[in-house]
């Protein structure tokens, strides 16, 4: 297994005040362990201090009001884990799935009345629904108001994709920013056809998380980043979300201090407006919260 590092514990708030309904809107939980036992095929073992109550220190930290918690692969197709926390949160916090394509029709009922919006999807259907299963478990999930993130492994994935994802007919999420990577520039084919998708596809949504990843300046400020967020901002606002990937498992870079994660914003997106719709408006949207 890969050694995880403990996320960052004592983050610093943010530099600006955060918009009423700000959302985390990527983020696992893990453990207590001999509660929600993991998988034995899994990519890495979560640190132990990866639990609901150590994000909610984070979450309050930062002033953050919502997030959405994505069942993570370390947990398989149990999403028991992510239900017992929404409760919990009592409507503040929504999910996204892991499914088994064996799901009972009255398990997928149990997701949605519990305050998942929607699940992931993947190529290879490892850590999420192949694309197959993915067209059958729309029709069966058919007025939930679901949408699926498109689990990915490169930009040229996601373009390939594209035709597939809007035959689903639903709103679809590009996780780790499509991986828009620190050289790219609208003369860059594939980072062109991106920004093409975001602008005319109706259903085409990206989430900012994981830049941090991509950074080959890293913390604090990512600045190498900055360019690209800022052409995708430009491009269409309307349909991105930002998220922290707390507790952040595995990362191959220097854990972040999430609140750098959202003082990034401020250099990349400096408009008040369109940054507050990022925090709040658009994942209200997305993710089935009131405006």
């Amino acid at each position: 297994m890969r050694p995880v590092k403990p996320p960052n514990t004592n983050p610093h708030a943010p530099r600006y005040k955060l918009p009423s309904g700000a959302c985390d809107c990527h983020l696992h939980v893990y453990g207590p362990f001999e509660r929600y036992p993991l998988v034995a095929e899994r990519g890495y073992d979560p640190d132990p201090h990866s639990t609901l109550d150590d994000y909610l220190q984070t979450h309050r930290a930062l002033g953050l009001e919502r997030a959405v918690i994505v069942t993570g692969s370390g947990n398989g197709t149990n999403n028991r884990i992510t239900l017992d926390a929404l409760k919990r949160m009592n409507g503040a916090f929504k999910g996204l799935a892991l499914l088994d394509p064996a799901i009972t029709d009255a398990q997928l009922r149990e997701l949605k009345d519990g305050g998942f919006s929607g699940f992931r999807i993947k190529a290879n259907g490892r850590g999420g629904l192949s694309f197959e299963q993915s067209r059958r478990m729309i029709e069966r999930s058919a007025g939930f108001d679901w949408h699926v993130e498109f689990m990915s492994q490169s930009m040229a994935e996601v373009i390939a994709t594209v035709p597939f994802l809007n035959s689903l007919k639903v709103p679809y999420l590009f996780d780790h920013v499509a991986h828009a990577e620190p050289h790219m520039t609208r003369e860059d084919s594939e980072f062109a056809e991106l920004l093409t998708i975001l602008r005319n596809q109706e259903h085409a949504w990206i989430n900012l998380y994981s830049f941090y990843q991509l950074s080959k300046s890293g913390p604090p400020d990512y600045h190498d980043m900055v360019d690209v967020i800022q052409a995708i901002v430009a491009n269409r606002s309307d349909n991105i979300v930002w998220g922290s990937n707390w507790p952040h498992g595995g990362v191959p870079v220097p854990m972040p201090d999430d609140g750098d994660l959202l003082d990034f914003l401020v250099t990349a997106v400096p408009d008040k407006t369109i940054r507050d719709a990022i925090l709040a408006a658009n994942p209200a949207k997305l993710y089935g919260w009131p405006a």
